[in-house]
């Protein structure tokens, strides 16, 4: 598998209403096998974590979102 985010990275989540910059802190496999896994990211904003799949994560800011439309 490989990693689409590397750690220390800074992302976004797709559907933050307020597009807050989130770092790469930790990635884990999941799954029963190899060819059945996914990699679930650790996501750190000030002193919170989260932890989101790769279809919830982008690179690019979404100004449309944090503005509203």
């Amino acid at each position: 598998m490989k990693m689409v985010f590397k750690l220390g990275e800074a992302v976004y989540l797709k559907t933050d209403t307020e597009q807050l910059r989130r770092i790469v802190t930790e990635a884990a496999f999941s799954g029963s096998s190899m060819a059945n896994s996914m990699i679930i990211y650790e996501l750190s904003q000030g002193v919170y974590t989260s932890k989101h799949y790769e279809v919830e994560i982008t690179r690019e800011r979404d100004e449309t979102i944090s503005l509203g439309m």
